[in-house]
């Protein structure tokens, strides 16, 4: 018995580290464990904080982004409306509502005649050229046109702008005094593009490659004239071609009026080649097929085939007066067979 006594306790005090070991082994593992759990939910968090805040920065970006864009479109749109506050027009009338940014203008008074020729000026405009544009007849507020007359006129598209007379200097002649009011063109900023075109012309071709001309830095557009059966320097407008400025619409008008001396008889023809004699563009015999030409520089005139002519003006001989079998006949003929 005291052996075995001996033997329990020998056996006992053998195994006691022994389980010591074991116990600190599993403290160990728990400690691990624990460890490793703390460590993984740290991590977890970190990776769920990171994501967070990057989404909120992602957020608050995408706010700014549209808070910019929101405020840029903002700004454009007010710099579009100030633009358009800039832009302006002289006519008087307050039914006058600009549509395209090209208008194709002429003037007219109280004689019939001429707006007979614009009517069939106009349906040539609308027949032939594509450029979305305005048609419009400027009347002078002291020389108003017969409601009769803006009848035709209407049935076309025409639009009517009023404006006011511009006294001329007092050497001109009586009879031309009216046609100062053209300088109102200028001012009609509502349009980036004009080409003022005589009632005494006919279209029968597209405008449009002479609406996107490039006038290489001039500031208008115009043929070349011809006097005493030659070639001269100054030009012909009875065809106009301009991008209106409000600056140079208040510059000529002061001109006008400032005694500049220029060729009295020509009205506002000798006034424009006074301002712009070294300041103007040719457009082309196309554009300005003066009848003058056909009569005294016949050569020239029939180096272009009658189809390729887009305005011809009839300077000589009013197209309402035209007899198919006169002087110029074949050329007549044309006005007298459009509709």
């Amino acid at each position: 018995a005291k052996q075995n006594h001996n033997k329990r306790i020998t056996i006992t005090s053998h195994t006691m580290p022994i389980f010591q070991k074991q116990s600190n082994k599993r403290k160990k593992i728990k400690v691990s464990h624990i460890f490793f759990i703390f460590l993984f939910s740290f991590t977890v968090i970190g990776v769920l904080h990171a994501s967070l805040v990057w989404n909120q920065a992602s957020l608050r970006i995408e706010q700014n982004d549209e808070n910019s864009s929101s405020e840029g479109g903002k700004a454009s749109i007010q710099i579009k409306q100030e633009d358009e506050k800039k832009r302006s027009h002289q006519c008087i009338n307050d039914d006058f509502q600009p549509e395209h940014k090209v208008g194709i203008w002429t003037m007219l008074n109280d004689n019939m005649d001429y707006t007979r020729g614009a009517t069939k000026m106009g349906r040539g405009v609308r027949r032939h050229t594509k450029t979305p544009h305005d048609l419009i007849v400027m009347e002078i507020e002291s020389k108003p046109l017969p409601e009769e007359n803006w009848k035709e006129l209407s049935k076309i598209g025409f639009k009517r702008c009023v404006v006011r007379h511009i006294p001329p200097p007092q050497k001109t002649r009586h009879d031309l005094g009216e046609k100062f009011a053209v300088l109102h063109v200028w001012g009609m900023t509502v349009y980036d593009t004009v080409i003022f075109i005589d009632a005494d012309t006919l279209v029968k071709n597209s405008l449009d490659d002479l609406i996107d001309m490039d006038m290489e830095g001039k500031t208008i557009g115009v043929t070349k004239d011809i006097r005493a059966k030659k070639w001269v320097d100054t030009f012909n407008s009875g065809v106009l071609l301009l991008h209106p400025d409000e600056k140079e619409y208040h510059r000529l008008v002061e001109l006008l009026g400032s005694g500049l001396e220029f060729e009295y008889v020509m009205s506002d023809q000798g006034f424009l080649n006074e301002v712009y004699k070294n300041d103007w563009h040719e457009i082309g015999f196309v554009n300005n097929a003066n009848l003058a030409l056909y009569a005294f520089q016949r050569d020239f005139w029939d180096q272009h085939p009658i189809e390729d002519i887009n305005i011809i003006h009839y300077t000589m001989q009013k197209p309402w007066k035209c007899r198919p079998n006169g002087q110029y006949g074949p050329i007549c003929k044309i006005w007298i067979d459009a509709e």
